[in-house]
């Protein structure tokens, strides 16, 4: 089969790296993936980013190509591409009604690309404008389609019921998502899936005696952005040193409150307890991971009017690498960490997550039990080989009016 993943820019990008073992997978088994970013940049940051290189598109969102077919395919279907106009023009508001015209010659460019290519399936990762390019792309070449939304992109609803209704299927990455999704997709809601993000589950070899001696390691590795709660990590490590207790936290990641964050650190007299560095390459991320280079995992994610966490991957792939997690009872955490598989604590609360850390740092059983439970949780739910089978299952199923139309007319 050939598939289509329209994307915001991977592989040109420092996040949708939880995109890539579903591609490789898909590759694994087979399938021919074309990668179409719609926004690519110019640099490869991931070396497994490096690997769908040669199966990837990059052409920018207006160039003299995009214009070109889509100036074709307005000629040869006038008719298709004005109903998809029309329906962009009913988005929800002028901010959401320009991003989706910024990205429509992109989707009639697509169309006549996936066409030429014998593309069998278009699949969306983002329900906006990644969307909105596949809906396009689908509508003027009849080739179906799909999309994943993540979380933000469902708040946004652009066109969701729109989207819900021509889509193929609709995939949430986690329960709550999915319920959010359905209300958006309205009477569409039928055609709503919950496929979780997975993640490639490594062997870990022999079984590691916890540290005894030295400080608690935490890794928090999360954009910074003011959902993502670092506010509350740093004023719960000044809670912890003030009490006398040997911890010290690495913010990994990258982002615009990044220097605000770092202030805030200095502010609290916590730079010999604070580490700030930057970027990791993934693949790096995941062997330092396997390694035990952290004893905890941190995300204290809060819930904002716009943003709120699907399932962070970050946390499967820490839980995947036998390290115990503490996080917030937010978004689809609740998820992924109920049932003793990781540490569920209230948002905004900086004595939450130190009493957390505290607890950790004195009971190696505890962080042991926790390691086993998430490493059992991520293989019960979260590989990725069950989730590409999944995803597949819904590709390669027969909607009803196909069924319909196999019936009606049978290949002679």
């Amino acid at each position: 089969m050939h598939l289509v993943y329209v994307t915001a820019a991977l592989p040109f990008s420092f996040e949708e790296t939880y995109i890539i073992p579903e591609i490789l997978e898909l590759q694994r088994r087979g399938h021919r993936v074309t990668v179409i970013p719609i926004r690519p940049g110019r640099a490869v940051f991931h070396g497994d980013a490096r690997l769908l290189t040669d199966s990837t598109i990059a052409e920018p969102v207006l160039s003299v190509s995009i214009l070109g077919n889509a100036l074709w395919e307005v000629v040869r279907a006038p008719t298709l591409a004005l109903r998809s106009a029309l329906l962009l023009a009913t988005s929800r508001n002028v901010r959401v009604l320009l991003k989706n015209l910024a990205v429509f010659p992109k989707g009639l460019w697509l169309a006549r690309i996936a066409k030429r290519q014998g593309v069998d399936h278009i699949h969306a990762h983002f329900a906006s404008t990644s969307g909105t390019a596949a809906l396009v792309a689908s509508s003027l070449s009849g080739i179906p389609w799909s999309f994943t939304a993540h979380r933000w992109d469902i708040s946004e609803n652009n066109l969701l019921d729109k989207k819900a209704q021509a889509a193929k299927f609709a995939r949430a990455i986690d329960v709550r998502g999915g319920q959010e999704l359905a209300t958006f997709a309205g009477v569409h809601h039928h055609g709503v899936r919950v496929i979780h993000m997975g993640v490639a589950l490594e062997p870990l070899g022999s079984e590691r005696e916890a540290r005894l001696h030295g400080p608690l390691r935490v890794l928090m590795g999360a954009r910074f952005d003011e959902f993502k709660g670092h506010r509350y990590a740093m004023e719960a490590v000044a809670r912890l040193k003030a009490a006398r207790m040997d911890v010290l936290l690495q913010c990994a990641g990258d982002g615009p409150l990044k220097a605000t964050i770092e202030k805030h650190a200095s502010a609290l007299n916590l730079l010999d307890r604070v580490q700030f560095p930057g970027f990791i390459e993934h693949q790096e991320l995941l062997a330092q991971l396997r390694d035990h280079r952290w004893d905890v995992a941190l995300l204290p994610s809060i819930e904002t009017s716009e943003s709120r966490e699907g399932i962070p991957v970050f946390l499967i792939e820490a839980m995947a690498a036998g390290v115990p997690v503490v996080a917030t009872n937010t978004g689809g955490i609740p998820e992924l960490l109920n049932g003793g598989a990781g540490m569920l604590i209230p948002q905004q609360d900086a004595r939450a997550i130190a009493d957390a850390l505290a607890r950790l740092a004195a009971d190696h059983h505890l962080r042991s039990q926790l390691a086993d439970a998430g490493v059992r949780r991520v293989r019960d739910q979260f590989t990725i080989e069950s989730t590409v089978s999944a995803l597949l299952n819904e590709i390669s199923s027969k909607t009803r009016r196909e069924m319909l139309i196999t019936v009606e007319c049978p290949m002679r």
